[in-house]
């Protein structure tokens, strides 16, 4: 579609309105009308949608600190914060979204409890040693390396900024009072981070004047995101000064779904208020002068000139605020004074201002303030008066967006053509997640495509260049907005295709798992069929070929831990359930929260031999002394040993014998009691043995590298001991995925930290006869993540068509050919 100066431009999810530069996608309107609680601006031409309450920053006992009796104890007592304990609070208090934010673990989201029919549950965790940080959305635990030595102290942030987005996933700086920025030394080499989605203005356990003082200097400098509150939740005894929902992250998104609040927090489409009731504010912009208001808080609007038509206005909208003060301010903030104040007379009061540019980059956000409890656990007390609600900036640009000027700037991207063939995706937005399968000259691709506040499923036919006259994208999950982690096989003229989604239920969450066949080399496919899963999760497909049969396998949590359940489709009648044997499963008691032991296996990994056999290979903490939670509580009179070291993840594999249906008990393939091993990758070599792949990192909460570790064997029974595989101490390497090699080589794939440029690049290896070859680097322009390979060719997730550091959501999928 064409845009001419009565469109919108969109800027990172923002909307400019009429007179503006013209050229780039149209803010897409939001669809569902707001629930009778929540609160939707007026109809008079702004952007429509809802906004829902939540958190953003929450923790329970998951966190080897999470409860008072954990940190009263120097974590030593049992705890009292169970997943379910702050759900439930969360639900009586009456927010629409929750993540649980557990320190440097994913753990709560294996816990049985983690179940809601009322809240949007989000993925979450407070991740990085130094500063910390929150990321929302992420699909596991977002690994804090270390820092090669030379490099600046902010590098391994940058990169969990770059490897959140790559999963379309949300990062927010947390308490920036303690890790950014001081009042008297201002800000510290962490600041200069780029692509920051939000930062946390109100931390109840910290002093919010000093976190906005610290945003205030940000957007100063060019750099552009929204703010959250976070209640930072630990103990149940300070309910309900201290409490899910205290202070209160508003969102206004385009829907009621977990993609649409993403969405939203991602634009910086929120305000801020003290709980779910009190003062609630507003502030949106007419730029063209024409009536309507186009723009809200978080919006980034970019204009002709500083010369604004005589009509332009803000508008400023307060409820529930009498008795308070509202302050507008504008770029330089603080410091200049508020350019308006009011004191509301009615409960809900709207006040407009002239809008004049005195700049070339400038914003405006509202405070309300009023006497009475502190905003934060060490707000001043000397103030007259405390935040009681913010809102998110309207940033305003001439003719170009904003360019962060940090202190310390990134290393410029390397810019070698690497040749890989644009196969999924378009700029501004997301596809990642793919997934190959090569049969001849024909390469079949999956991926993830987050569209309209929306996840669907797409394929596309490529041939052996991946060229432009090869088929179409087409979507095969239907009209569903909640398909995820696809997976492909093919051989000859059938394509099959899995993946997970829940059909648009996330109340509870309840994924199933779906398959699609193509008759005709993906032409066209069949119906979507649901395989039989129980009333829990069912997440992470695997696909593998048998004898022209699907094999798929997927992790599950119907019987309360997660467990692997593999079904060949039109062989077995229903799945088998491979990982529950010799697992110990601890219902555990009401005076310890952390007592029950659910020990979880996740993320399958298939292959099929000439001969039939199928192996089937997952991560598994089922040797971890007290299975799910971060730290140990330790017997009577042993020291604790506390912390947020992860679980003893170990990487098992269980067999089913050629045209047999019986699978072999589940065996240790890392054995490993000093690492955690995740998410292996599993291949058929030449010979018919098995080989597996997969990350390991020392069980250390941060700073400390993932490398890759492998491992083989005839009989999937006896394993190898483990060799590493392209090692580099100053890297991290992760995500690995293997396939054989036309030539029956297997090849590994990984995304991996050692480029110059600090970006994320793919890199390779085989092994022959003397072991794994040394790493080939695949990919070289911009973050290179989530690599998939079949048959020598790669696929991966890339960010190299973004035009900006920040507030550019684009990540596409290429394809390219090794050997």
């Amino acid at each position: 579609m064409e845009l001419d100066r009565r469109k919108f431009i969109a800027i990172g999810g923002a909307v400019t309105a009429a007179t503006l530069l013209p050229g780039a996608a149209a803010w897409a309107e939001a669809g569902d009308e707001a629930a009778a609680d929540e609160r939707k601006p007026g109809k008079d031409g702004g952007p429509e949608g809802v906004w829902l309450p939540g958190d953003t920053h929450v923790h329970d006992d998951h966190s080897s600190d999470g409860s008072a009796p954990r940190q009263l104890s120097d974590q030593r007592d049992p705890g009292n914060l169970p997943v379910s304990e702050q759900i439930g609070y969360a639900e009586t208090a009456g927010l629409a979204f929750l993540p649980l934010t557990d320190h440097r673990t994913f753990d709560q989201h294996w816990d049985p409890l983690w179940r809601s029919e009322k809240l949007l549950l989000l993925t979450g965790e407070e991740v990085n040693g130094s500063p910390h940080s929150v990321v929302l959305g992420a699909v596991d635990t977002v690994v804090d390396g270390a820092n090669p030595p030379g490099s600046a102290a902010f590098r391994h942030i940058q990169q969990s900024i770059w490897d959140t987005h790559a999963q379309d996933a949300f990062w927010s700086v947390a308490h920036p009072d303690d890790g950014e920025y001081t009042p008297a030394a201002g800000p510290n080499d962490n600041a200069s981070v780029q692509g920051v989605d939000a930062v946390e203005l109100w931390n109840a356990s910290s002093n919010p004047d000093v976190e906005i003082e610290y945003a205030e200097n940000r957007w100063n400098h060019g750099f552009r995101f929204g703010g959250v509150a976070a209640s930072d939740s630990h103990f149940k005894e300070l309910r309900p000064n201290s409490a899910p929902g205290k202070p209160t992250t508003w969102v206004f998104a385009a829907e009621r779904t977990t993609r649409a609040i993403l969405d939203a927090l991602r634009a910086g489409r929120t305000t801020l208020t003290y709980g779910t009731g009190g003062a609630f504010a507003t502030i949106e912009a007419d730029l063209d002068g024409d009536g309507r208001f186009e723009a809200i808080g978080g919006d980034e609007v970019i204009v002709r000139s500083r010369s604004l038509p005589k009509r332009a206005a803000l508008r400023v909208r307060v409820r529930a605020g009498v008795g308070t003060r509202v302050l507008v301010y504008a770029a330089p903030g603080r410091s200049a004074g508020p350019i308006a104040t009011y004191e509301p007379t009615k409960d809900d009061q709207s006040w407009q201002l002239p809008l004049t540019l005195t700049g070339d980059q400038t914003w405006y956000r509202v405070e309300v303030r009023a006497p009475g409890e502190l905003s934060g656990r060490e707000a001043d007390p000397n103030l007259p008066d405390q935040l009681r609600a913010a809102t998110s900036p309207i940033f305003v640009s001439v003719r170009q967006a904003a360019v962060p000027a940090p202190e310390i700037a990134l290393p410029a991207s390397n810019r070698t053509n690497d040749r890989a063939e644009l196969a999924v995706g378009e700029p501004g937005g997301f596809a990642g997640f793919a997934d190959v399968a090569v049969d001849g000259q024909v390469s079949h691709v999956v991926a993830e495509v987050h569209e309209e506040h929306r996840t669907s499923v797409v394929y596309r036919r490529l041939d052996r260049h991946g060229n432009p006259h090869s088929d179409k994208s087409v979507v095969l999950s239907g009209n569903s907005g909640t398909a995820r982690a696809p997976r492909v096989v093919a051989s000859g003229k059938d394509v099959w295709v899995v993946w997970q989604d829940a059909r648009g239920q996330e109340q509870p969450h309840r994924p199933g798992i779906w398959l699609r066949h193509s008759h005709n080399g993906g032409r066209s496919f069949g119906a979507a069929e649901r395989l039989k899963t129980g009333q829990g999760r069912a997440e992470h497909p695997a696909l593998a070929l048998l004898g022209g049969h699907p094999v798929v396998a997927w992790a599950e949590n119907s019987g309360g831990a997660f467990d692997v359940r593999v079904q060949v489709v039109g062989v077995d009648h229903e799945p088998v359930n491979v990982s529950a044997a010799g697992k110990v499963i601890v219902a555990g008691t009401a005076a310890d929260a952390r007592s029950p032991i659910h020990p979880a296996s996740l993320f399958p990994a298939l292959a099929v031999t000439k001969d039939q056999r199928v192996v089937v290979t997952w991560q598994d903490n089922r040797f971890d002394p007290d299975a799910g939670w971060t730290g140990h509580t330790p017997p009577a009179g042993q020291p604790a040993s506390g912390g947020t070291n992860p679980d003893n993840w170990e990487i098992m594999a269980s067999v089913r014998a050629g045209k047999g249906k019986i699978w072999g008990a589940p065996v240790r393939v890392s054995g490993n009691d000093d690492a955690a091993d995740r998410h292996p990758g599993v291949a058929v070599d030449r010979d018919g043995a098995y080989v597996v792949v997969w990350e390991t990192k020392a069980l250390s909460a941060s700073g400390v590298n993932l490398s890759l570790r492998s491992s083989r064997s005839t009989d999937g029974v006896t394993w190898s001991a483990a060799e590493p595989v392209a090692l580099d101490p100053n890297a991290m390497s992760q995500r690995p995925r293997v396939a054989a090699d036309p030539d029956g080589t297997v090849r590994v794939v990984w995304y991996d930290s050692r480029s110059a440029d600090w970006r994320w690049k793919v890199f390779t290896s085989r092994r022959n006869s003397s072991g794994w070859t040394p790493p080939l680097q695949v990919s070289t322009l911009g973050n290179n993540t989530w690599p998939a390979v079949d048959e020598g060719v790669v696929v991966f997730t890339s960010d190299r068509r973004a035009t900006r550091s920040q507030r550019d959501r684009t990540q596409e999928i290429y394809l390219v050919r090794q050997g």
